[in-house]
């Protein structure tokens, strides 16, 4: 930047009014711009929402292993399959034919629904049965993120992929299209089989399911308006306050700078009295010494109403007493 630009730049920020209004108003426009953006401009981060279907899912598995909506086909029987996964860290969803579970790979629709009950159920694994992206009602298996953690570590991916084609195995010659339930028993053979390799000191249990917390309601426009409305005029009052509070320090600053003053020159005054008054010159007569005696007494009293002068009015009284003397003494 040249110096003639730095220079008129710095004369712009000097002056009491930018854009025609006065300069301190801009400034805590400008900060309660910034505060209204970090409060409603940047994203949040923290936890993704939770959707209610997923919520309902949640509360439904906080005191089993498995979750069967109300209008679910009955492929597979819950019962059942609550007897054979126990207390395995393994959770079966059990939704309806028209709730869909997967979305086609190719299309961005987010997580799947078996990805975001899993985020919930974080160490466990997860068997969500609903309508696949290609219209059939069939299984959906998924990965807990926090299944493999330090109490339990493992290898995560031997749960994934290779888990279901053992599991696949098993179950080709025995699902029919009424009854699936080979394929959430295969699942758990094959679990059995991967987990006495991975865990030789006993399979982990299923942790408590813990429902996710509410979410916050979305805020409405007429609310976030009236927020930075608020935030805007409390910036501005709070501006106003300070420029109120440092007049209020300037003025005081000022008024004792003025009392200083006067004090210093009461003093340099009496100072130059005390060399007439206590060293005065040898009286000719009485009349002399008893002039120079009611001098000194009144420069005492003078002197001493110096010492309680702390008042613009006190020293301006001061100043009268101290003229009359100087008069006096210059006799």
């Amino acid at each position: 930047m040249k110096a003639s630009t730095k220079k008129r730049l710095l004369m712009e920020l000097r002056k009491d009014h930018w854009f025609g209004v006065p300069r301190w108003l801009v400034v805590a426009v400008a900060v309660a711009v910034l505060i209204g953006y970090g409060t409603f401009g940047r994203p949040s981060n923290g936890p993704a929402p939770v959707s209610a279907e997923v919520r309902t899912i949640v509360e439904g598995l906080r005191t089993t292993s498995v979750y069967e909506a109300p209008d679910a086909p009955g492929k597979v029987d819950a019962e059942r399959a609550r007897e054979l996964i126990g207390d395995r860290p393994i959770v079966l969803v059990l939704l309806d034919e028209d709730t869909r579970s997967t979305w086609d790979p190719f299309e961005d629709h987010g997580d799947d629904l078996c990805e975001q009950v899993a985020n919930v159920v974080t160490t466990s694994l997860v068997i969500l049965y609903g309508r696949e992206y290609r219209g059939d009602y069939g299984p959906d298996f998924c990965v807990g993120p926090e299944f493999s953690n330090p109490q339990n570590p493992v290898e995560p991916g031997n749960y994934d992929f290779v888990l279901i084609a053992k599991a696949e195995l098993g179950w080709k010659y025995r699902v029919t299209e009424d009854d699936m339930f080979a394929q959430v028993e295969e699942f758990v053979f094959a679990f059995d089989e991967q987990a006495a390799q991975d865990y030789p000191g006993g399979v982990p249990r299923r942790a408590v399911v813990v429902p996710p917390p509410p979410a916050p309601d979305s805020l409405q426009t007429w609310q976030i308006i009236l927020s930075l409305a608020g935030i805007l005029l409390g910036t501005i009052a709070a501006f106003v306050g300070l420029r109120l509070v440092g007049r209020v320090v300037a003025r005081r600053a000022a008024h004792g700078a003025d009392l200083r003053t006067r004090n210093e020159a009461a003093s340099a005054r009496l100072n130059k009295l005390a060399d007439v008054v206590l060293h005065p010159p040898r009286p000719k007569t009485a009349a002399d010494a008893r002039w120079q005696a009611d001098l000194a007494g009144e420069y005492v009293r003078v002197l001493a109403e110096y010492e309680g002068a702390n008042t613009r009015s006190k020293l301006a009284a001061l100043g009268g007493r101290l003229t009359e003397l100087e008069k006096e003494a210059a006799r």
